[in-house]
C-alpha cells in the first residue's frame, strides 16, 4: 500500500501535470510570464562565475529541469554546447520542442523529453547516460510544486558531474499561504498563472494538490542542499536588472476577485556543487 505522503505527491503530480497541459498553448502568450523569466535569465547569466560552472558553448551540457516551454532554456543556451529540458507535462514538453525547431536549432544541441524525477519508479529510459552527467542543472520556480522536495533534490543532484556539476535553484522566499490558497487553491508564481485561473482548466484541477509550499528560507534551503550532499551552498538575492533585494512584480488572484491583481514576492538563487 503506497504511503500517505507517496500518495499525496502523486496527486500533487498529477495535478501540476494537468494544469500545464491545460494551459501550454497560451503560457507564452502573457507578457509578466516572459518579463519574469527575461528576469531570471538575466541574473543567472550575470552571476556565471558566481555559480561556479562552467559555462562554455563547447562543453557545457544543462538540465533545465521544469523547463516549460523552453523560456529561460533560450536565454542560456548561447553559452552552452548542451540543453535537455524535463517536464512532468506532455504539452509544455511539445511546444519546447516546437519552439527549438521553429528556430533551426539542431536536437542534439537543445531537447526536452516529458519526465518526472520525482515519481516513485522512475522511467527506465531516464537511466541512459545522456541524462546523466550534466555541468548545470537549472530549476526555477518548481521546488515550491513539490511534494517531497528533499527527493527531488537528492534526484537531481545524482545527475550532476560528480566533484564539479552545479545545482542552481531559483524560488520564493518564504511568505505566508493564506488560508483560501488551501481551501481554494489560488496562488500566484512563475511570471504570472494563477491555479485559480478562470476557465476549464481550474474546473479540473484539485487546487489542494498544486502548491505544497510557501516558499523557502535560507534555513531550509541549506538543509535541503546539504542533505542531498551539496556543498559551497551560497545564495543572492534575485531582481530586476540584476538589483539584489528588489522584489518582482507577479500578476494573481489572489483577493479572490477573478482579476489579475500585481503582487510583489521576493525571489532568490541557491546553488550547490556536488561534492
Amino acid at each position: 500500500m503506497a504511503s500517505a505522503q507517496s500518495t499525496l505527491a502523486q496527486g500533487s503530480a498529477e495535478a501540476n501535470k494537468q494544469y500545464f497541459n491545460d494551459n501550454a498553448s497560451s503560457y507564452d502568450a502573457r507578457a509578466q510570464v516572459s518579463n519574469v523569466t527575461n528576469i531570471i535569465g538575466e541574473n543567472i547569466l550575470l552571476r556565471r562565475e558566481w555559480s561556479g560552472a562552467e559555462w562554455d558553448e563547447n562543453t557545457t551540457r544543462v538540465l533545465d529541469y521544469a523547463c516549460g516551454t523552453g523560456l529561460i532554456s533560450r536565454i542560456i543556451a548561447p553559452y552552452t554546447k548542451q540543453i535537455i529540458g524535463m517536464d512532468i507535462s506532455e504539452k509544455m514538453a511539445e511546444k519546447f520542442n516546437e519552439k527549438v525547431k521553429n528556430q533551426g536549432t539542431p536536437e542534439e544541441e537543445m531537447r526536452a523529453i516529458v519526465a518526472d524525477l520525482c515519481a516513485d519508479r522512475l522511467d527506465p529510459s531516464l537511466s541512459d547516460p545522456e541524462y546523466y552527467n550534466f555541468d548545470v542543472i537549472v530549476c526555477g520556480f518548481a521546488f515550491h510544486h513539490f511534494s517531497n522536495v528533499q527527493l527531488a533534490t537528492e534526484r537531481l543532484v545524482e545527475r550532476l558531474k560528480p566533484n564539479t556539476g552545479v545545482l542552481l535553484v531559483i524560488d520564493f522566499k518564504s511568505h505566508p499561504l493564506p488560508d483560501r490558497i488551501t481551501n481554494q487553491g489560488r496562488h500566484a508564481h512563475h511570471g504570472g498563472h494563477s491555479h485559480s485561473d478562470h476557465g476549464k482548466s481550474a474546473a479540473k484541477l484539485n487546487p489542494l494538490d498544486t502548491v505544497a509550499h510557501g516558499g523557502f528560507s535560507q534555513e531550509d534551503m541549506r538543509k535541503v542542499f546539504g542533505g542531498a550532499g551539496l556543498v559551497e551552498v551560497d545564495f543572492v538575492d534575485v531582481g530586476p536588472g540584476g538589483e539584489r533585494g528588489k522584489a518582482i512584480t507577479f500578476l494573481g488572484h489572489d483577493d479572490g476577485s477573478g482579476k489579475d491583481i500585481k503582487m510583489e514576492r521576493e525571489v532568490f538563487m541557491v546553488k550547490g556543487r556536488r561534492n
